[in-house]
């Protein structure tokens, strides 16, 4: 009798096991939502060391390792593509900003300018040119001279050095036309230039002008890195 009763006793104690087998698998969905939770909070609250303005800085500025500064922030997926790291420093330092950038502003890549720009004592200008008289393979950042010609087809014409030196911002092409000569990558173009934006001083935009409206002018490819200046009519 007394072996019965602790029988009974010791079924009533021992858990089934399928309760065993709920209770592991609760345990461990508790784990693995705490063990999520830490995950996200902590992504959550991640920043990167990005570069940021230390001054305000204008269009056209090469920049130095002086106009940056390192800030962490917290960044979406957006805004991880365009900022630029702290580990981009040494690339960045050198390039020409191609728009103004606020002192405490974060620093993005389109900021960085990709061709040439035009400085605080610059102007654009666009001469029209004929497509049987220029380079076409002429591009952005490309360094020319500035001849003009006066009394085209006369006894009196000549011939003189405008501008020296002035950099080519931009090109137009007229569609539906056959270049000249073939392009850099040695392809022929189907378009032929129409005109040519220079980038010029400030001082020599008169003198420009003038040309354009009464004198032919020759656009002349130099090597990188010519000396500026300028003389003329």
């Amino acid at each position: 009798m007394a072996t019965t009763a602790a029988r009974r006793r010791s079924a009533r104690l021992a858990a089934p096991a399928w309760l065993d087998g709920r209770m592991l698998l609760g345990a461990a969905l508790v784990a693995i939502s705490v063990a999520g939770g830490v995950i996200f909070w902590g992504a959550a609250r991640e920043t990167a060391p990005v570069l940021v303005a230390s001054a305000d800085l204008p269009a056209g500025h090469v920049v130095t390792t002086s106009d940056l500064t390192v800030a962490e922030v917290k960044l979406d997926a957006r805004l991880s593509s365009l900022a630029v790291p702290e580990a981009d420093l040494n690339t960045v330092v050198g390039r020409t900003l191609a728009g103004r950038v606020h002192a405490g502003e974060m620093l993005v890549r389109p900021d960085l300018a990709s061709g040439p720009t035009i400085g605080a004592t610059e102007v654009g200008m666009t001469v029209p040119v004929n497509a049987d008289a220029v380079y076409s393979g002429l591009r952005p950042g490309d360094a020319v001279a500035v001849l003009a010609t006066r009394d085209k087809d006369k006894p009196t014409s000549q011939t003189v050095t405008l501008l020296e030196r002035a950099v080519v911002y931009e090109l137009a092409r007229e569609p539906g036309r056959l270049a000249v000569s073939g392009g850099s990558d040695g392809e022929p173009e189907d378009r032929a230039l129409t005109n040519v934006t220079l980038i010029v001083p400030r001082a020599e935009a008169e003198r420009l002008a003038h040309a354009v409206v009464n004198w032919q002018l020759t656009l002349a490819l130099l090597p990188p890195g010519t000396a500026s200046g300028g003389s003329g009519p």
